[in-house]
């Protein structure tokens, strides 16, 4: 370890970053419901956003992915890459099932 360097100061930065941060949140969303922000149309344009996003990403990993194993071969990167777009898919999969179930 670094001398100087204060372990518990490091650690508890994380969780009262958090803490603030979450306080924070609580009191913009309270003042965003009483002004009505979060209505219709807030709901949908956040969702157009997130499935354009899940989109854009999805293109960007296979993209990625490609590069990397043209560059490098089968080594590590493609090893993770790989294990990225699976965890990407499956909760796809995962979403659209929960989405399906409530509609």
């Amino acid at each position: 370890m670094y001398e100087g360097f204060d372990v518990w100061a490091f650690l508890s930065g994380l969780p009262l970053g958090l803490a603030i941060a979450g306080i924070i949140l609580y009191f913009s969303w309270r003042k965003g419901k009483k002004e009505r922000r979060y209505d219709e149309r807030y709901t949908n344009v956040h969702r157009q956003a997130k499935s354009i996003s899940w989109g854009t990403t999805s293109v960007a990993i296979l993209v990625a992915w490609a590069i990397v194993i043209i560059v490098e071969g089968p080594g590590l990167a493609f090893f993770i890459l790989s294990g990225l777009w699976a965890i990407h898919m499956i909760s796809y999969g995962v979403g659209a099932a929960i989405a399906s179930k409530q509609n």
